[in-house]
């Protein structure tokens, strides 16, 4: 069974997306978002595709609209890239990402994983 999510880079006002099929959990994608793609530079890397090679890219001008376009998706996480760092959402709701949705710090969420 695969774990979707969508990558995301916020970069000059606009924000570069791409999905992921497999592995989208945190200690999944999360993990090697850390690992491998901890830097803006890197982060333009994964949209670019050198992450996951997968087609479906697309860009949007607001997180909020990026929220809409993932309603009626099967997408489970998604990561941003913003302000030099990491941050995840997951959904709440059966097929529904609401505007107010909480985004967590992928590294503090990983670190309190590793402490149970």
């Amino acid at each position: 069974m695969s774990t979707r999510c969508e990558i995301g880079v916020l970069k000059d006002g606009k924000i570069k997306v791409i999905y992921n099929h497999y592995d989208g959990y945190l200690d999944g994608v999360g993990k090697d978002l850390i690992t491998d793609w901890n830097s803006e530079e890197l982060a333009l890397k994964v949209v670019d595709g050198e992450y996951n090679n997968e087609d479906y890219k697309y860009e949007v001008d607001t997180i909020e609209e990026w929220l809409d376009a993932l309603n009626d998706t099967d997408r489970e996480y998604a990561y941003l890239w913003k302000d030099g760092e990491w941050i995840y959402a997951e959904m709440t709701d059966f097929f529904k990402w609401p505007i107010n949705t909480e985004w967590k710090s992928v590294i503090k969420e990983l670190n309190k994983m590793e402490k149970k």
